[in-house]
């Protein structure tokens, strides 16, 4: 996994469960990037994974940001 990929990783992983502004600026910002499966698997997993999106507008961005995931996995 690139450098880069690691940063957006972390990011996300910041992102999860909190109510702010952060969680649609990470998930959009995310769309249409170029990731490798191993990043793609490891982002699903862990939103899958969470608890507590946050708010509905911020469960909103992280489903529409793992509908995006599971697509580029199936390609």
């Amino acid at each position: 996994m690139k450098d880069l990929e690691i940063i957006y990783l972390c990011a996300v992983r910041y992102g999860l469960g909190r109510r702010t502004y952060i969680t649609s600026l990470i998930s959009d910002f995310l769309l249409n990037k170029k990731l490798s499966q191993q990043c793609i698997n490891t982002m699903i997993e862990n939103i899958e994974e969470c608890e507590d999106y946050g708010d509905n507008c911020d469960k909103e961005n992280w489903i529409k940001l793992l509908n995006y995931l599971y697509e580029k996995r199936n390609k």
